[in-house]
């Protein structure tokens, strides 16, 4: 059986692969975003330029920043399928380490991670997930990471777990956790410093592709037919005009256009301020998480104005879940370790006394 040499943990998004691990006890971190069309691409005329051609079975895929044939991901069966597959080992890619075993920490939304009706674990998901992660992929002309062992999490809640221990809040203190993903919007209540989760709750319709969608949709009436990556990074940079003007080529829509991704943006957070309120109509605290953290804060601090600075957007958001199950890995390995020295030595010197 093959040993793994290192271990990621990835909060593999819909939009976004977030993958972190530890080298020279510091936590690396690398944001790889999903665009992957069918076919390959050449490298006829790429000089120079990395090309990711994928094989997964008989289907070829290859990674495409732009191309408006880019295959969506923004559902939740994407969990399950190809591009999963293909996002994960396109991240590890990323991270500038020689291929080599790996052990991964994944996710899954909270939705997909426990039973609506008990909130326990839904084994079936779980399985599914590691077996569709376990299965062959081919890269041309290139290496891959070879995946030999697979943990699964839920979502957003590990996200604050630094956060909480740090705040210094008594056992009292109910904290409403808020993870706005690609396709997903997840929220649990954590009670003091992570002592309990007593509820969770997610919504599989709502998330950043909304807005998304909107914007591709809005480019593709301005002449400019985009991928969702290109969609994305012009919702990033919607105050940019400069590169806005780059990427619409109908300029006489560019106002247009970026009216269309604020509205949408103000739909987005109203529905999740309304999702929240419903949910835990009176937190002691909020916390934002995920890669749409930063687009609905404004609709949170209405929705509880009474909070004022007990509402914390996170510090790299988007990057937050995939750190902080590294780390607290790391931890609780490093404790094991430890305690197994600690019982050698034990053992070592009843032997002796013998």
């Amino acid at each position: 059986m093959t040993t793994a040499k290192m271990k990621f943990a990835i909060d593999d998004g819909s939009t976004n692969v977030k993958i972190s691990w530890i080298k020279d006890e510091k936590v690396h971190c690398v944001t790889s975003p999903n665009s992957f069309r069918k076919d390959w691409k050449s490298a006829a005329l790429l000089s120079g330029k990395k090309i990711f051609n994928y094989q997964i079975g008989s289907t070829k895929y290859t990674f495409d920043a732009t191309s408006d044939r880019a295959l969506s991901t923004t559902h939740v069966a994407y969990q399950y399928d190809d591009l999963n597959l293909l996002s994960v080992h396109h991240a590890l890619l990323q991270t500038g380490i020689k291929p080599c075993p790996v052990s991964i920490l994944v996710t899954l939304p909270i939705t997909e991670y426990y039973n609506a009706d008990d909130c326990q674990k839904n084994e079936a998901n779980i399985e599914r997930k590691k077996a569709n992660l376990l299965r062959d992929i081919s890269l041309n002309k290139g290496e891959l990471f070879e995946i030999v062992d697979v943990e699964v999490l839920p979502e957003s809640l590990p996200a604050v777990l630094t956060t909480l221990v740090d705040s210094g809040i008594n056992a009292f203190t109910k904290s409403l956790v808020i993870d706005v993903g690609g396709t997903t919007l997840d929220m649990g209540v954590i009670v003091g410093e992570f002592d309990d989760v007593s509820s969770v709750y997610g919504n599989a319709t709502i998330g950043v592709s909304m807005v998304t969608d909107a914007a591709r949709k809005a480019l593709a009436a301005a002449d400019s037919d985009a991928s969702y990556l290109v969609a994305n990074e012009l919702i990033k940079n919607r105050h940019n005009r400069e590169f806005a003007c780059e990427v619409i080529n109908d300029l006489t829509k560019v106002d247009w256009v970026l009216e269309r991704i604020e509205h949408k943006i103000e739909e987005l957070g109203n529905a999740i301020a309304y999702e929240a309120k419903t949910f835990m109509r009176n937190p002691n605290r909020v916390y934002l998480v995920g890669g749409g953290a930063t687009l609905i804060e404004a609709a949170v601090h209405e929705a509880y104005p009474s909070l004022g600075e007990k509402i914390v957007l996170l510090d790299q958001p988007q990057e937050a879940l995939s750190r902080e199950i590294c780390c607290y890995h790391a931890a609780e390995s490093h404790a094991a370790e430890s305690h197994a020295d600690e019982s050698d030595d034990t053992n070592t010197d009843n032997s002796a006394a013998a």
